[in-house]
């Protein structure tokens, strides 16, 4: 077993202690007052260099590598706020540090609204001026080490884009690398949300066939004759609206893989027609004559349990075998809640990394909270319930009332703290559990998109399980 990334604390440290100075520009219309202030930087270890003209300091700003721009705010031609827009429109990482007489401190003011680290009077009190060097490397410092801390914390625990190090994670990981070098056909199964297209994605990434396309078709997103035409495409005329020949999805995918998505969706006569390319490799466009081979791998994705759709005569038999050479099941996000909070932080850091500041994690208690929770909507339910946290909190760690769980849903936890839950949930399946919050939603909201906005589960599934359940969608 792989042994634990260091702390997080003693990576930073040692990293910071590691890390030189930050890189400024000083940019001053007066050259004397330039040489000045780069002169007792670089005194001080800081590399600095100056510019007397704002138009010249753009075009060093555009070769990189400044970490701190240090400017005056009046200047002829171009102004210090002209500068500092500028340059953080080509930028946003740059701190920049505003120098103004007496008479402009207002002006300097709106320079910090406008993205401006901090501001000195002239003239220049040099010991405040370490202050505020100290304060922004610091920052650049934790932000540099924070994404190399990341960076060996997700390769730890992360391979091929997954998060976990739970037993099931392990075994889907193996699964993963044994399968991934053969061209076997492959059926993942897994309820909405447990990462198909990302095991999809790695088993290609891994294959012989990777230099060659992966293509993707939703055989739930299009009409039977529209899904016939994408796999095997048409030739002109075969129907109105056919104005010229198309290649389909298998020709696109030609030496790659074809990956099959909600395959449980297929029209039974397409059926037949993906039977015939799986048992000879061959197929027809619609309305051709001429017989194409399909050089390609399947892989086939579904949220239903394939079996019981055979066994109801929902799906071929002779179809689902051919598919079922290797089954991938997916666990559930409530089968390995000791993932919970690897993914936490894993979503928390995606997010501090995009909008470019420090990652704040939350205490034990809310990590508590999750792992009580069912996750009906799995790990896409997990992340976007902490992003919408990470919005609600405003720049603190997340608390326990930005997580705005769905009331509806019911844990082991909840069932034993709440008679009212244990009367009306006692002995009930899951699948029955999850038919009745759907329902109460739906009867309370009225509106599908606001009934899985509560569940924190997509429209679509709330629309497949109507359908399941034999109901009017």
């Amino acid at each position: 077993m792989k042994m634990a990334p260091p702390s997080r604390l003693s990576f930073l440290r040692r990293s910071y202690q590691q890390m030189d100075k930050p890189k400024i520009l000083v940019v001053d219309d007066e050259p004397r007052a330039v040489a000045g202030l780069v002169s007792l930087l670089q005194h001080d270890g800081y590399p600095a260099e100056g510019i007397s003209n704002p138009q010249k300091a753009l075009e060093r700003l555009q070769t990189g590598g400044i970490d701190i721009l240090l400017s005056d705010l009046k200047m002829p031609g171009m102004s210090g706020l002209e500068l500092l827009q500028q340059a953080k429109n080509m930028t946003p990482s740059l701190n920049v540090v505003m120098i103004t007489g007496q008479g402009s401190v207002d002006d300097a003011v709106m320079a910090m609204k406008q993205g401006a680290e901090d501001y000195l009077t002239k003239p220049v009190n040099i010991d405040e001026l370490e202050i505020i060097l100290e304060r922004i490397w610091d920052k650049i410092s934790l932000l540099h080490q924070n994404q190399a801390w990341r960076a060996s914390w997700q390769k730890q625990f992360s391979r091929e884009g997954f998060i976990g190090r739970t037993p099931q994670m392990e075994r889907l990981f193996h699964t993963i690398q044994e399968v991934a070098a053969t061209s076997a056909t492959v059926l993942i199964e897994g309820e909405t949300g447990t990462g198909k297209e990302l095991v999809a994605s790695s088993l290609h990434a891994l294959s012989l066939r990777a230099d060659k396309p992966l293509v993707a078709v939703n055989c739930a997103a299009l009409t039977e004759g529209l899904l016939e035409s994408e796999l095997f495409g048409h030739v002109r005329g075969a129907f109105t609206g056919a104005i010229r020949d198309k290649r389909g999805k298998f020709a696109l995918a030609d030496g790659g893989t074809l990956f099959l998505d909600e395959i449980g969706e297929m029209p039974f006569a397409i059926q037949a027609k993906l039977l015939r390319v799986l048992v000879s490799g061959e197929y027809q466009r619609v309305g051709g004559e001429q017989t194409h081979y399909a050089d390609v791998r399947i892989i086939a994705a579904t949220n239903k349990k394939l079996r019981q759709e055979v066994e109801q005569g929902r799906f071929r038999e002779d179809l689902y075998y051919r598919l079922n050479v290797v089954l991938i099941s997916l666990p559930l996000l409530r089968e390995r809640v000791d993932d919970i909070p690897l993914l936490v932080k894993y979503f928390i850091d995606q997010a501090a990394s995009r909008d470019q500041h420090l990652p704040l994690y939350p205490d034990a208690e809310i990590y508590r909270r999750l792992q009580n929770y069912s996750w009906p909507g799995n790990v896409r339910e997990l992340e976007n319930i902490i992003e919408r946290a990470l919005i609600y909190a405003k720049g603190r760690p997340i608390q326990a009332a930005d997580l705005a769980l769905p009331a509806q849903d019911v844990t082991l936890s909840t069932v034993t703290d709440s008679s009212a839950y244990v009367d009306d949930y006692q002995g009930v399946t899951l699948k029955e559990m999850e038919k009745r919050m759907i329902l109460r939603a739906l009867e309370r909201t009225k509106n599908k998109r606001q009934a899985a906005s509560e569940l924190g589960v997509s429209v679509r599934k709330i629309e497949y399980r109507l359908k399941e359940w034999g109901m009017k969608k």
